[in-house]
């Protein structure tokens, strides 16, 4: 059994990285208590629970909390100098640290409307956020929907919303799903992206399915209605934009969570 270990820790010992805890603690086991527990124990009997019971349990603390960023080009990070260090995602993933892994899914131009001109289910990003064994999922998907070619089809935006979340939920990871909802638009063509028709329609969709689902929401609208400077265009927020949103998701990440709370018991 100690013969075992000590094999398997030459890599660690030859490279240069720091030996995982997991490995420290196995080896340890090996090399102080194999020889006295082998008096009661049969040694097959005490590598079997080195094997499966310290190692299990020493990976499992050191795994990461893996969270989903899933969204459209305001989360994919469009028009943002070096995105991949300064979209919101990765800004997240600076303000969460190294227990967690924040992964960008977002997509431009896309649609969470299933009949929409750009579905995000139909992307590949889709099924690599569902393929990426979330604990956390941030869903930030409706600025496209407002747009005069989809909102004929808005009547469906409740249920393909509840799709979409419920094969998240339905992963063996069985993750917390948030949904974020699109932030202030302030185009004037209102064939385009509309702040009207995101106010009016897809925020009380978003607090429909939200209700209905027992699903968290987290208000990105309200924090952007005094900030246009922060969006060039108009639409897409800058590195700064993107810290704010960034900042209230590990605002609430942070917070630690009540679930025998019932508001509506206490109405």
């Amino acid at each position: 059994c100690r013969g075992f270990f000590v094999k398997n820790t030459k890599w660690w010992q030859k490279s240069n990285l720091a030996m995982p805890p997991c490995i420290k603690l196995a080896e340890y086991f090996a090399n102080h208590y194999t020889r006295i527990a082998s008096i009661f124990i049969p040694m097959k009997t005490l590598r079997l629970f080195l094997l499966a019971i310290v190692l299990p349990l020493c990976l499992s603390a050191q795994k990461k909390i893996n969270v989903a960023c899933v969204g459209n080009s305001i989360t994919y990070g469009y028009s943002i100098p070096d995105s991949a260090k300064n979209s919101y995602p990765a800004q997240l993933q600076q303000l969460l640290g190294d227990g967690y892994h924040v992964t960008n899914f977002g997509i431009s131009a896309t649609t969470l409307l299933t009949k929409g001109n750009k579905p995000y289910i139909k992307q590949a990003a889709y099924q690599e956020a569902l393929n990426s064994d979330p604990d956390l999922v941030f869903i930030m998907l409706g600025t496209n929907d407002s747009k005069l070619v989809n909102r004929v089809y808005m009547d469906g935006f409740e249920n393909d919303y509840r799709e979409m979340v419920r094969a998240f939920r339905n992963l063996p990871s069985h993750p917390r799903v948030v949904l974020l909802t699109p932030i202030t638009a302030f185009v004037t063509d209102s064939t385009k992206i509309w702040d009207k028709t995101i106010t009016m329609q897809i925020i009380p969709h978003i607090q429909n399915l939200a209700l209905a689902e027992n699903l968290e929401v987290l208000n990105m609208h309200s924090l952007f209605m005094d900030k246009e400077d922060l969006l060039k265009d108009k639409i897409h927020p800058n590195a700064a934009g993107a810290g704010i949103i960034a900042r209230r998701i590990f605002d609430l990440v942070s917070q630690k969570r009540d679930t025998t709370f019932d508001v509506f018991k206490q109405i």
